[in-house]
């Protein structure tokens, strides 16, 4: 016999709906990070608990970035010849929305005296939970974040909570720095940054870049914008960007990618992956260029021989990265 669909089955389905709506709701409420809102919650948890291990108030200089941040700077390597702490607030195609999270917690147990934004960061996406192919799903995760939030169990989960599931953020000595021994040159033309489309910052990550300076404003930090060497995806347009923005707001802006020469970078070694990161060789130019920066502008501490700062030291020797 053929069923029909009654108006008690269309009340009863409608119930059931609108009670899965309010429990969905709900636990949407509980799985919202309390520091914001994130577009990968599982990347800015990690961070911040490795961040949480860094004794209070001994971080001078936080790095905050996507990859080109942690295969650029080396915390330990800036340590061993200024003195200066930092920490990189970092990880793989991180967005500026993460990253103007990250920065902005930082301040919760530390005190740094300059924050350093890579700039690579504010070309790529910078929203939270949109992207451009996925329009329905955006919708969605706009009404119900349980839906955009749902791996947030994996970020909290005990075992996740001390020792990190990335195999980069297991070595915390490193302060977010990895490290690696490989290099794949690049072969590319040696003027790159005349190579792509006419480029600017887009409205979204606008209003990331004013959070941040804002910021910084208020705990009257100084907001450093600085580009690592990139022959893969930096171009002459990005960087007139950039320095028309960091002109407008009175911001520093340095572009290694204009120092390649003061910084003797060789392209045959000083790159893993064909011009895109920075090698281990590589990193050491460019982290010895960012610390002489450091060094010259801010009137920053030397805090070798403190023992207040002894695991630097106890970490720079154990490791041996920089004899």
């Amino acid at each position: 016999m053929k069923k029909t669909i009654t108006a008690k089955n269309t009340i009863d389905v409608c119930i059931f709906l609108g009670i899965l709506f309010v429990i969905l709701a709900f636990l949407s409420q509980l799985v919202k990070p309390d520091f914001g809102e994130v577009y990968n919650i599982v990347q800015v948890t990690e961070k911040l608990h490795s961040f949480e291990e860094e004794v209070p108030d001994t971080i001078d200089v936080v790095f905050a970035g996507n990859s080109e941040v942690y295969r650029s700077f080396s915390p330990l390597q800036i340590f061993k010849e200024t003195g200066i702490t930092s920490f990189l607030l970092s990880d793989s195609a991180l967005r500026l929305c993460d990253a103007a999270v990250l920065i902005r917690t930082s301040f919760d147990s530390q005190t740094p005296a300059v924050v350093v934004l890579e700039a690579d960061t504010i070309f790529s996406d910078a929203y939270t939970h949109k992207d451009g192919y996925a329009l329905p799903t955006n919708f969605i995760e706009d009404i119900l974040p349980i839906f955009h939030y749902h791996t947030v169990y994996k970020a909290s989960h005990p075992e996740n909570i001390f020792v990190s599931a990335d195999p980069k953020e297991k070595n915390h000595a490193l302060r977010g720095f990895v490290e690696t021994k490989e290099a794949v040159p690049y072969t590319g033309p040696a003027d790159y940054m005349g190579v792509g489309d006419p480029v600017g910052i887009n409205e979204e990550s606008k209003k990331y870049l004013a959070e941040i300076r804002k910021l910084c404003e208020e705990k009257n930090v100084p907001l450093v914008l600085v580009a690592a060497p990139n022959a893969k995806n930096w171009t002459y347009s990005k960087n007139e960007a950039l320095t028309e923005y960091a002109e407008k707001y009175g911001i520093d802006f340095i572009d290694l990618n204009m120092h390649l020469d003061d910084m003797g970078i060789d392209w045959e070694t000083d790159t893993m992956d064909g011009g895109n990161h920075m090698s281990f060789e590589g990193s050491k130019k460019t982290t010895g260029f960012i610390e002489e920066y450091l060094r010259d502008n801010f009137d920053l501490p030397d805090h070798r021989g403190d023992p207040k700062y002894s695991g630097w030291e106890k970490d720079i020797k154990e490791l041996g990265l920089y004899p």
